[in-house]
């Protein structure tokens, strides 16, 4: 780690008028001192940054620096994940577990001390890996997405969530929203922006294309659906999704089952969940004859699984890490 100290820069100029000896031995003593603390700042770092790992974080000292220095608890591909960012994560779940195992069974077995460690340095891993991958996408979220995803949170919860994050974690609104609120938010856009990547979508048209054929060529419906669905809730019974109305599915895909007859299989129906062959075996009208249920059954053929996807980034990425 390099510490780096600017000196002042003093310009002479023709018209300037000459220095005495003195203030020159002056200057030379100034620029030495100013040299002399950057090289202890180093210095001093160092020694702390030593006990910092061997010994714990817990003085004063040591807080101090880690809010300054960006002493890393890993790196990813390069980039830096904070000690202090570590730490003030692996405290919130200590804080969590320590707060509710008091509700007996409630959270089953709570985990040891290794294992959440492990746990948050997975997670901040996966964290600074998923922002590379959103990145290379052009997937980002707003202020104003978390911000909304956050009301949501508060109104599902009846309101008080503000001081519910500060009891179980220790964290101000901020700290959550930018450690949980973003992260799943940007989890979700970039699933959707894998399920449309047009080089990942070329393996699975083909594949979409093979089941649809064997459709035509006479094969069960409900056979291919167990054979090749990767809807794992409804794939062993043949894909059936049951009866259901307007505003239970996904609009692209309620649109597709929604325009198709009774009986009549679909053509490829793409949704954020990859690529759909659905159905429709039966229907009921209102009695003004527009349609109000249908049952149908589908086949998916699934886009990259996001957590599978994250999973294997970080496989190759290339982690170091310094803390055990």
């Amino acid at each position: 780690m390099t510490t780096r100290m600017d000196g002042v820069e003093v310009k002479e100029t023709s018209g300037e008028p000459a220095r005495s000896p003195g203030t020159t031995v002056a200057k030379s003593m100034l620029m030495g001192a100013g040299i002399g603390i950057g090289v202890m700042a180093v210095m001093v770092a160092g020694v702390v940054g030593v006990g910092v790992y061997t010994n714990g974080w817990h003085g004063a000292v040591s807080r101090a620096v880690l809010s300054v220095v960006p002493y890393p608890a890993a790196t990813v591909d390069g980039k830096v994940v904070r000690l202090s960012t570590y730490i003030e994560d692996l405290e919130a779940i200590r804080n969590f577990f320590e707060k509710e195992q008091g509700q007996a069974g409630a959270l089953g077995q709570i985990p040891t001390e290794d294992e959440l460690k492990t746990q948050v340095m997975e997670r901040l891993v996966s964290v600074e890996v998923l922002d590379a991958e959103a990145a290379k996408r052009g997937v980002s979220v707003s202020g104003e997405d978390i911000d909304a995803e956050f009301a949501k949170l508060s109104a599902a919860g009846g309101g008080g969530i503000e001081q519910q994050i500060k009891d179980l974690y220790g964290w101000t609104t901020a700290q959550f929203k930018d450690k949980v609120v973003r992260p799943y938010l940007l989890t979700q856009k970039l699933a959707e922006a894998l399920a449309k990547d047009p080089e990942l979508a070329k393996e699975r048209f083909a594949k979409a294309n093979e089941v649809l054929d064997k459709l035509k060529a006479g094969e069960k419906f409900e056979d291919l659906a167990a054979k090749y669905s990767g809807d794992p809730s409804h794939a062993q019974n043949g894909g059936d999704l049951g009866w259901f109305g307007k505003g239970v599915m996904v609009p692209e895909f309620e649109n597709g089952v929604f325009s198709l007859k009774k009986g009549e299989t679909s053509g490829l129906i793409e949704t954020k969940f990859g690529t759909h062959i659905v159905l429709l075996e039966d229907i009921k009208k209102a009695k003004d004859g527009s349609v109000e249920q249908v049952k149908a059954r589908h086949i998916l053929i699934s886009a990259p699984n996001i957590d599978e996807f994250i999973k294997q980034a970080v496989e190759n990425a290339k982690v170091r890490k310094f803390v055990k």
